[in-house]
């Protein structure tokens, strides 16, 4: 019974990498696992923000939203342009 699912999981690996679109999503997939890794390591091991008065820790929370808020206006204007080409 475990040789058929480990050969299944074989067959299905190999059809996965053979079909263009499912080895570009599984791609994408595995590069954003690989970026949230890095970034979890990057936040848990930097003393980043310890040093940081009140007022520093407020103003670097105003710059993240900030950033944020430029970030979701790009977002808007790209789909924006995309809806106008499609249409």
């Amino acid at each position: 019974m475990l040789k058929i699912i480990i050969l299944l999981a074989i067959v299905g690996l190999v059809l996965c990498l053979l079909i263009r679109p499912v080895r570009d999503w599984l791609v994408e997939q595995i590069k954003a696992a690989s970026d949230l890794f890095v970034v979890f390591l990057l936040r848990s091991t930097s003393q980043f923000g310890s040093e940081l008065t009140e007022d520093g820790k407020k103003e670097q929370a105003l710059w993240r939203e900030q950033r944020w808020r430029n970030l979701r206006g790009l977002t808007v204007r790209s789909e924006q342009r995309w809806a106008r080409k499609a249409g």
